[in-house]
């Protein structure tokens, strides 16, 4: 029986690896006025719940070039590049994975088992919310947005 588990299926923005890369700065400068607060604090995020919630919304819905934002990539709002379709990135929730955590999880065969259970939640929610989950699923064969793709 699988199990639903929030803490596999969503990313750990409050990670060191996501500060270094901004998030947390560009969020606390949008939403707290000042990219230092979150930056010295990242624990913040963890005990407030409304900045949580903001935070995770933050992330959805802001496109961080060369990457979409998740939600225009999920929705089909994101038209790839031909360098995308080169690195192997098409609309799906397997390019969520990609924007959200695809130095780590994306190109790899077999898929990781962290991702393995994010899609197998995906399909259950999708299942649960009465809709199909789509095409390109997972992004075992996508490079990371980071990456040149001759």
């Amino acid at each position: 029986i699988y199990t639903l588990s929030l803490h596999d299926a969503l990313p750990d923005l409050s990670s060191g690896i996501n500060a270094e890369y901004g998030n947390y700065g560009l969020f606390s400068k949008q939403y707290l006025g000042d990219k230092m607060i979150l930056l010295n604090d990242p624990d913040r995020v963890k005990k407030d719940g409304e900045l949580a919630f903001v935070s995770a919304l933050w992330f959805w819905m802001t496109p961080q070039s060369p990457k979409p934002s998740c939600h225009d990539a999920l929705v089909g709002n994101w038209v790839p590049t031909e360098k995308d379709l080169k690195c192997g990135r098409k609309p799906g929730f397997g390019v969520t994975i990609n924007i959200v955590n695809g130095g780590v999880e994306c190109n790899h065969k077999p898929m990781k088992s962290k991702t393995f259970h994010r899609v197998e939640t995906y399909k259950l929610f999708c299942k649960k919310l009465g809709t199909t989950p789509g095409a390109n699923l997972n992004c075992e064969t996508q490079q990371q947005f980071a990456a040149f793709c001759g």
